[in-house]
């Protein structure tokens, strides 16, 4: 059978990431393109960094090969205001931007910032659209309005009618639903001459990252949990039944009538690449940068590093310290000092599913750090859990091709198109002495950590 080619892109927020796919899950291309630095402020951002991200991105990913479709996915909850013409109204308030209107009895992740908008924001009477992300970018490339869901149930964590009123926000102002793996428009001409790509291309709606690398990675069935690292990061888990924890979260599947109950990360990555840039090592290799953190001998003595110590999310890096930090420590030293941080919260939020009855019996990886061999075998032996690769380490872009199959019919259902293109090609099994190292150092972390924390609160 002939196979189609889409073009998959999926705009996280530090990068984007682009790829040409086949329906047999081969990619013919890829791109990573630079979206936002580790320490650059959200209020700084402007949408035009994700357009003219496209507009670089595209010409180069789609060259040679005819495109079928083209596929979005990306980060959230996001929110821009568009008015008649499309153009942005202010600027966007990305996921972690902390600009938003608390909203009682509010189950949304949007309004909350729409409301914000609508009552600081100038300009507010120009705007026709509060879009999604990246429901922006197909408004951009195709004119339509919509917001991509999975499900009736998943709605409301978008907006309700209820939540709309309560907000006071105008219903005319929000765009119709659209469920994952519809066709929401086809590119518009003055698009198309940008980008390099045929007029009238069909532009199907894939909705958020998070959902897309649980596609991508076939975690799809009750049991199975997906360790998605971006830079945020979260440890997903497959379940028939809601389950309502401290520490957890608790949504609708991309799977109606399942559920992805998750131990949010919310900045590993943005962690790791923060560490980077303040040890002088932005573009050094991440593998070369893990060597160093390897060789350092388990007996040497390292600082502790505390990633936060407010109250709040699960584990956030918002602020940090290093404890015991000497002049005989160098950035190897510091460097394990973080990775330490992050595999220890990996840990906990396994330890935390498994004391809610969701047993983790692997983890499907996916992301930047999956890429890296080393760091995801020591990630396995932190938590004791074996982690499986799969072929495209960027689960999202797979994600996307399996709401384009179904988009374009050559799926009838997610799962059956993630049956067909999801490929698991290694698994990094713990090793059982390592595994024990880590887990007697991670309850000595956990219990520094806990009395730092005490400690400063106490100065507060």
């Amino acid at each position: 059978m002939a196979q189609r080619t889409y073009l998959v892109l999926d705009i996280g927020t530090s990068s984007l990431k682009g790829a040409v796919m086949t329906s047999h899950g081969e990619q013919l291309s890829s791109i990573r393109q630079r979206i936002m630095g580790p320490s650059e402020k959200t209020a700084d951002f402007r949408s035009s960094r994700w357009t003219d991200a496209l507009r670089r991105a595209v010409p180069r990913l789609s060259r040679g090969y005819h495109i079928d479709a083209v596929v979005l996915s990306g980060n959230g909850p996001t929110v821009v205001a568009v008015d008649d013409a499309g153009e942005p109204v202010g600027d966007p308030l990305l996921w972690l931007d902390g600009r938003s209107e608390s909203i009682p009895g509010n189950t949304s992740f949007y309004l909350g910032k729409i409301a914000w908008f609508e009552r600081h924001a100038a300009a507010v009477d120009r705007v026709r659209w509060y879009l999604p992300f990246p429901e922006y970018l197909i408004h951009w490339l195709t004119g339509e309005a919509v917001a991509t869901t999975p499900g009736d149930e998943f709605s409301p964590f978008i907006w309700s009618d209820g939540d709309r009123r309560r907000a006071d926000i105008d219903a005319s102002r929000l765009p119709p639903f659209v469920t994952v793996g519809t066709v929401a428009g086809h590119v518009r001409r003055e698009r198309a001459e940008a980008l390099g790509i045929p007029a009238g291309t069909p532009v199907v709606a894939a909705g958020s990252d998070f959902l897309m690398s649980l596609v991508g990675t076939n975690t799809l069935r009750p049991g199975e949990t997906c360790d998605r690292a971006g830079t945020s990061e979260g440890i997903n888990h497959c379940s028939a039944t809601r389950i309502d924890r401290p520490g957890l979260r608790t949504l609708p599947h991309v799977i109606p009538g399942l559920y992805n109950v998750a131990g949010i990360l919310s900045s590993t990555g943005l962690l790791f690449e923060w560490f980077r840039e303040i040890s002088g090592q932005k573009s050094r290799d991440y593998g070369d940068m893990m060597l160093d953190i390897l060789e350092i001998p388990d007996s040497a003595t390292i600082p502790w590093f505390f990633p936060s110590v407010h109250r709040g999310a699960a584990w956030e890096f918002q602020r940090g310290m290093f404890i015991g930090l000497g002049p005989e420590h160098d950035s190897a030293a510091m460097g394990r000092a973080v990775v330490l941080s992050i595999g220890f919260a990996v840990r906990e939020a396994v330890d935390i599913l498994r004391d809610a009855s969701c047993d983790v019996a692997h983890l499907n990886a996916c992301g930047g750090q999956a890429r890296n061999g080393l760091w995801t075998q020591m990630k396995a032996n932190m938590t004791g859990v074996p982690i499986q690769v799969p072929a495209v380490p960027d689960a999202e872009l797979t994600g996307d091709l399996c709401a384009g199959m179904v988009g374009l019919g050559e799926a009838s259902s997610i799962q059956e198109a993630a049956h067909s293109v999801v490929h698991m090609v290694h698994t990094f099994e713990p090793d059982p002495d390592r595994s024990a190292f880590f887990t007697e150092q991670y309850h000595r972390y956990r219990e520094r950590y806990r009395r730092f924390r005490e400690a400063l609160e106490a100065c507060e």
